[in-house]
């Protein structure tokens, strides 16, 4: 039996640099879809994990680091160290959108708050260069700081190559990426293909792509994910596909990981606005088809910090092109994945984090942060003191996730309108949609919509955390609902009823697709379970 530990977004940033304590804000961390300074503790915590689990290897699918800094990969790397001195663990990595920036990196900027309450920038002007360094690394240098994690050849490994040949040097293993205006640049790769142990075969897939934008920078395509990977690196697919093919005929497990889902994880929910309001597209049934093609099978990705599984087109022996999406260790639902090799196949467990000590290193500061608070919006103010006082770790995330959601994702997703009619208790329904049956529940509106989301991170699953009671609330709401559309005029005894109508019912039905996906999650895995 071998057991390998998936995890996704560990987005460490140490708050304990060289030149002195780093510490975001809370404000920075509520307008973001992670938290930052709690990531030290959460990353320990799922470590401890995977030793109590035995894992023997751990596969980490990108973003190990939060934007790539060289004081956050050292301290990445001196946690991994340290854990496969006491367990024995070996780490495999991929590159994520956070790890590094094209050939060379880029300056940053973050945003700090000292211990009086006090915001301030890092680096601060005239810091010295190496005091708070918040530079991103390029690629080059991302492959040198995870030489030991899979990126070059390790004297236990039974194989090694990648698309190139067996070269481990960066040199040898660069694209030709051109940019919009022609400009043309030599990209890295950091795609492998390894053999840790007898029959097991680890494909780690660098899916970013990084075009010259002719000024001496790089043009990030991480929003497109799968589509501009097979845009602009069609040397991939081939080299998976003979992969595949190999160890079909040499009878290896093949495990492949990349950062990007290959197939859409959202089972097509997410709306046309919705994902012009994020930004980021999943992959088409065509990508997911050509990739299926490959025959690679299963397949591990991170990035979305969702927990989902989504199926593409079989092909052959290995069947049906399955995506994992692992949840990060810094947003709702916190957890990662266990997967068992054995005689009789895989199986996957589920791995909740839960909470994990030392999370509030920043707390004190927050608390102050916000007792200084100038021109916060009080509902805004109300929501981040919430999350200051949050009492573990899982209330932290949840409560950071609340004020995402209420914040940021209904200003990005939804018309302006909405907004008022989240107050909307439950109870008046029935009168907005035209119906006389009663409905028992004076819940706001708002709460609901916070719902939607929370299945949409979960893959409609469990980690939700929706209790049985709100889930059938849910569920009729859905039911009842999500198939209404507003009248062509407006109704004489329901005034001003037709616009609530065209802006609650595309939520209601955004409702019933989520809980329709975590039915087809619950099929799919009870064909994943072996029978007991």
């Amino acid at each position: 039996m071998i057991r390998i530990a998936v995890l996704a977004d560990p987005h460490l940033h140490d708050t304990r640099w060289p030149g002195g304590d780093v510490v975001r804000s809370l404000g920075d961390s509520c307008r973001s879809t992670r938290v930052f300074n709690e990531s030290g503790a959460a990353l320990d915590r799922a470590l401890a994990q995977i030793g109590a689990d035995r894992a023997d290897i751990c596969l980490i699918v990108g973003d190990l680091t939060d934007d790539g800094q060289s004081a956050n990969w050292a301290a990445a790397r001196a946690r991994l160290a340290a854990h496969t001195a006491r367990f024995g663990t070996r780490f495999f990595l991929t590159p994520g959108n956070h790890d590094q920036w094209g050939t060379h990196g880029k300056p940053l900027s973050k945003g700090c708050v000292d211990a009086e309450g006090r915001l301030y920038s890092v680096p601060r002007e005239g810091d010295a260069a190496d005091l708070h360094d918040m530079r991103m690394i390029g690629l080059e240098e991302a492959m040198h700081q995870g030489a030991a994690f899979g990126y070059r050849p390790d004297p236990r490994d039974l194989h090694w190559e990648t698309p190139f040949g067996r070269s481990a040097e960066p040199e040898d293993r660069c694209v030709s990426m051109t940019g919009p205006t022609g400009a043309v640049a030599r990209v890295p790769d950091a795609s492998y293909l390894v053999e840790p142990v007898p029959d097991l075969w680890l494909l780690s897939i660098d899916a970013n792509v990084y075009r010259p934008d002719g000024q001496g920078g790089f043009i990030d395509h991480g929003k497109e994910g799968w589509i501009a990977t097979l845009a602009h690196k069609p040397h991939l697919l081939p080299w998976m596909r003979d992969v595949a093919t190999r160890a079909r005929q040499a009878g290896k497990q093949l495990v492949t990981f990349s950062h990007y889902p290959v197939a859409d994880i959202f089972g097509n929910a997410m709306t046309a606005a919705q994902a012009a309001g994020r930004g980021r597209r999943m992959p088409e049934p065509e990508v997911t088809a050509r990739i299926a093609a490959t025959g690679i099978g299963l397949h591990f990705s991170g990035h979305w910090h969702v927990d989902a599984l989504a199926e593409g087109p079989g092909v052959g022996a290995d069947g049906a092109l399955l995506n994992v999406a692992v949840p990060s260790t810094v947003a709702l639902p916190a957890g990662w994945k266990l997967l068992e090799i054995g005689a009789g196949g895989w199986h996957l467990h589920d791995r909740p984090l839960g909470d994990a000590p030392g999370w509030d290193c920043a707390s004190p500061r927050y608390r102050v942060e916000l007792r200084t608070a100038i021109g916060t919006a009080a509902d805004e103010l109300d929501l981040l003191r919430a999350v200051a006082e949050a009492p573990d770790y899982p209330a932290f995330l949840d409560r950071h996730f609340r004020a995402i959601v209420l914040n940021r994702r209904l200003d990005d997703d939804w018309p302006p309108g909405l907004r008022p009619l989240l107050e909307v208790p439950l109870s008046m329904l029935p009168g907005l949609f035209g119906q006389s049956e009663p409905l028992q529940s004076d819940l706001p509106l708002r709460e609901i919509f916070v719902d939607v989301y929370r299945l949409r991170e979960a893959g409609g699953g469990p980690a939700a955390g929706l209790s049985p009671d709100r889930r059938d609330l849910c569920t009729q709401l859905a039911a009842r609902f999500a198939k209404s559309e507003p009248p062509a005029s407006e109704p004489a005894d329901r005034p001003a009823s037709r616009p609530a109508m065209g802006l609650i019912a595309p939520l209601i039905r955004m409702l019933a697709a989520e809980l329709a996906i975590g039915s087809a999650r619950n099929a799919l895995q009870a064909r994943l379970d072996p029978p007991s």
